[in-house]
């Protein structure tokens, strides 16, 4: 009998929880439902959360976490599952479903309560990796038989095992290069490589340049400052690669791969291209293909598909076709030089075509230097041609910034009907624009730099070297002996001599323009060099590493329009002769790290139109009333520069700073402003900006060796950074909010009380 009772005792006990529980759904169905309301709010509010990192993220170019999408899956098919509750209570209001309602209620919260603990992350994306080399490749290949023939041989040796390092040579501008990339692009679609990178050679091989391409297709970084750690950093990653195919492009002599840190294992293959045969065996190239020139057949194709159909003159326009030789690039530059044009104008260029003086070209016959020499000769007006010639004052393979071309000439006087630098500007884009469509000129690393073919760059230093140019063009790898007579050079380009190769008492007395970029230059030489340049109007020091200060000849050049010192870090002293350059219009810093102080006889400029400071990040004082004395100022650029401006009166006049009132008195021809500031309080109470472009941020220094990203934007749209700041503070003061309404590109970065920011702009 006690056992009996001792059994019932425990089924009675075993069903009292579960019963307890099913009433409980039914008496406490009210809480159960307010609860599930209440967690659904929070996990509302924790998905808007996550959803807001995840655009901003996605605006970086990161990819988002897997988890953090599969959260983000999980509450959508959640909301799905409320929305079918929601219908079920609006229908089911008896005892019984009440019952099975607030049930409901409880598993629906408690799978709430599950995504609000797996909802919170410390990073929702990850930097994405670059994309792969091939999809940055522009269409453009045509699939001529030629061309076809061996891109699918290479592509079938490159499979081969046996085989590591292959050559495709030919002659400059027959299009080797954008075969390979077609190549590269067929590998890809085979997945016969686990990684394709490629770096461009050229005539000066770099090999910190070669190693730095090569590593950022890996994603890869190195803190090494040696050349050879950075080969065995390099070589190690290389390694680690099972199949690799390293592209090599423009070579011109043999390299030595272990300085670089390239591998000799089985996976990694080497791909090269040269103007030389020789080159290509010297280096142990098991297959070597040579690339021919079009066919007559295929460069008509290619000419009739540049210019259009119908040709209102194909027989004129054969004739022209196979004066081009069938070089590509001679075929682009005169058919769009051609097009749309009256026959005039192609009879015209026949002939130019057909009588054309060569020159002595290396790598290039002939018809190629004439068919590039009419291209030239057909742009329409003279601030194209000098546009362009001024791009052959840099070495091969350059990223020419625009900036330069703007700035020598407005110093040259180049363009007309032209009242302000911001006006030179834009017309020296649509120059440029115009030079890229007539494919002499091509796109650079950014939309602020371009780049000149070599063949095209070989063709305009003839042309610029020969009246009435008479330009002088010096790179360290082009080995020309130097000319004995300098006296009727206008413009004159050293990129970079060692000093004491130039001749002694060098003097040019109708230079107009000198450009001088690298280490080998020295306050003494460039004293020298002065004195017998007393007619320049633009100087150009970019990456001069030998000078601290500005020679005292430097005086003597009155008419000089242009100063550009960019790149010099070592530059403190620049205050003894920058006074006496009465008619300067164009002066920059950009990059001289070591200057302390702008010096007062600056403000002696009254022609002054632009002052760039960018990256002076150690530039401590400007003093007060200097920018309020520049009266013809324009273009005022100081990122990443001087930040102490004055917010109120020092006791003494001498330690005065300059103050952003001083920004306001030059408003009225003031047209653009990049300036950084400590704080957007320092701003004056009545302080506004008309008609004046404006970059202002207030982030802190960022020193040059750690800068990520586009370097300053000349032609840039109103922008406004702010980092670090509250909302409710910088939105109460008034000219913050007059920017805000001009402001076309807006930044925010760790913002307080986000909400409060108002903007009437996209």
């Amino acid at each position: 009998m006690d056992i009996v009772i001792s059994i019932a005792s425990k089924i009675a006990e075993s069903l009292v929880t579960p019963i307890g529980r099913e009433f409980g759904y039914l008496i406490y169905y009210d809480t159960n439902m307010k609860d599930l309301k209440d967690e659904l709010k929070q996990l509302f509010e924790m998905k808007d959360r996550v959803q807001e990192s995840v655009k901003a993220a996605k605006r970086n170019g990161e990819v988002i976490n897997y988890d953090v999408q599969s959260w983000q899956t999980s509450v959508d098919k959640l909301i799905q599952k409320v929305l079918h509750f929601e219908e079920e209570v609006s229908m089911k209001r008896r005892c019984l479903y009440r019952w099975n309602i607030s049930r409901k209620a409880t598993k629906i919260t408690q799978d709430v309560l599950y995504l609000q603990k797996e909802g919170t992350f410390n990073n929702v994306a990850h930097p994405a990796p670059p994309p792969m080399i091939w999809s940055t490749f522009k269409e453009g290949f045509k699939d001529f038989k030629s061309r076809m023939t061996h891109v699918n041989r290479v592509t079938e040796v490159l499979k081969n095992e046996e085989v590591r390092m292959i050559g495709i040579c030919g002659m400059g501008g027959v299009g080797k290069t954008t075969m390979v990339k077609e190549i590269i692009k067929r590998l890809a679609g085979l997945k016969v490589f686990d990684n394709v990178v490629m770096a461009v050679v050229s005539q000066s091989p770099n090999i910190q340049k070669i190693q730095l391409e090569i590593a950022e297709e890996l994603s890869f970084k190195y803190d090494e400052n040696t050349e050879s750690g950075r080969a065995r950093r390099l070589h190690g990653r290389l390694m680690e690669i099972k199949r690799i195919l390293i592209v090599l492009d423009d070579v011109w002599t043999e390299l030595d791969f272990e300085g670089i840190g390239i591998p000799s294992h089985k996976g990694c293959k080497v791909l090269l291209t040269s103007r030389n045969l020789e080159v290509c065996n010297a280096m142990g190239s098991q297959e070597i293909f040579t690339i021919p020139v079009l066919t007559p057949e295929e460069s008509w194709e290619l000419f009739r598909e540049i210019v259009g159909k119908p040709l209102d003159y194909p027989d004129l326009a054969k004739r022209v076709t196979n004066e081009c030789a069938g070089l590509p690039i001679a075929i682009l530059t005169v058919a769009k030089a051609l097009e749309n044009k009256r026959k005039h104008v192609w009879d015209d260029a026949l002939k130019q075509l057909q009588s054309s003086a060569p020159g002595s070209i290396s790598s290039m016959n002939d018809k190629v230097y004439s068919s590039i020499q009419c291209s030239y000769d057909r742009l329409e007006s003279d601030e194209e041609k000098s546009c362009l010639l001024l791009c052959c004052l840099f070495p091969e393979d350059y990223d020419i910034p625009i900036e330069y071309l703007v700035r020598y000439g407005w110093g040259r006087g180049y363009f007309s009907n032209t009242d302000s630098v911001e006006e030179a500007r834009n017309r020296v884009y649509s120059l440029v624009d115009k030079l890229q469509r007539r494919f002499l000129l091509l796109d650079g690393k950014s939309e602020e730099h371009i780049k000149m073919h070599d063949i095209v760059r070989d063709v305009a230093i003839q042309i610029a070297s020969r009246e009435p140019h008479r330009f002088l063009i010096r790179c360290d790898a082009e080995k020309k002996g130097w000319p004995k007579i300098y006296d009727h050079y206008t413009t004159i380009s050293l990129i970079p001599i060692n000093i004491d190769e130039i001749p002694v008492g060098l003097d040019c007395p109708k230079l107009e323009l000198l450009h001088l970029e690298g280490e080998c230059y020295s306050e003494n030489s460039m004293d020298i060099m002065c004195k017998g340049m007393k007619e320049l109007k633009v100087l150009a020091l970019v990456d001069v590493c030998g000078i601290s200060a500005l020679p005292s000849s430097l005086g003597v050049l009155k008419g000089l329009r242009t100063l550009s010192l960019n790149g010099c870090p070592y530059l403190t002293d620049i205050s003894d002769v920058i006074g006496r350059l009465e008619n300067l219009e164009i002066l920059s810093f950009r990059e001289c790290f070591e200057i302390l102080e702008l010096p007062r006889e600056i403000g002696l400029l009254k022609h002054l139109r632009l002052l760039d400071i960018t990256d002076c990040y150690r530039l401590k004082k400007i003093p007060h009333g200097l920018l309020s004395s520049l009266s013809s100022l324009e273009e005022l650029y100081m990122e990443n520069s001087f930040l102490k401006w004055e917010q109120s009166a020092a006791e003494s006049e001498d330690k005065r700073m300059a103050s952003l009132v001083e920004l306001m008195s030059l408003s009225n021809h003031l047209k653009a402003l990049v300036i950084d500031i400590p704080d957007f309080n320092f701003f004056p109470k009545d302080f506004y900006l008309t008609t004046i472009r404006f970059h202002i941020s207030n982030r802190d220094y960022v020193p040059w060796n750690v800068k990520f990203g586009p370097s300053t934007i000349y032609a840039f749209e109103n922008k406004l950074e702010i980092f670090q700041s509250d909302a409710t503070e910088f939105m109460e003061i008034q000219s913050v909010r007059l920017l805000f309404k001009k402001c076309e590109d807006l930044f925010l970065k760790r913002i307080k009380n986000l909400k409060y920011v108002q903007t009437t702009n996209k």
